[in-house]
């Protein structure tokens, strides 16, 4: 976990600390990049408690689901900032992890979610967020 201040604001993040193996990286070389902008993005500030309290109900679900069936999705990074926060995931097959986010929260009321996909073979998504943290010796992002 890293905190820290950004130049909108207050940074919190929460990522895997170890990369996975060669062939775990080249199976799940699919970076999803979840996105729920709650607020504008100079706004400077986390999220309100009925807001986070909606937010802890994704992933909760999200994270619950991806981590005990792990063959659709690695849950590798939750970062807050500029208004957003973001969940990092890295799947096999986007398409696969879609309808496999769809049935963990049917029934539950719609999130306010973006979606991107990227190509993302050597983590470099998750490397970013360690060296961020890593290089920083007063734990600013």
């Amino acid at each position: 976990m890293a905190k820290g201040m950004g130049p909108n604001g207050p940074i919190l993040a929460r990522y895997r600390s170890g990369m996975p193996s060669n062939a775990d990286k080249a199976l799940f070389s699919n970076l999803v990049i979840v996105r729920w902008q709650y607020a504008d993005a100079s706004a400077g500030t986390f999220p309100d408690d009925e807001t986070l309290d909606r937010m802890v109900e994704f992933e909760d679900a999200i994270l619950d689901a991806s981590d005990h069936e792990r063959y659709w999705g690695s849950g590798v990074a939750v970062v807050t900032e500029n208004g957003a926060r973001e969940w990092r995931f890295y799947t096999p097959d986007a398409s696969e992890f879609m309808e496999n986010l769809n049935r963990v929260l049917a029934g539950k009321q719609a999130f306010p979610l973006d979606f991107q996909l990227f190509d993302d073979p050597e983590w470099l998504a998750l490397a970013e967020l360690q060296q961020r943290t890593a290089s920083d010796k007063h734990d600013e992002l």
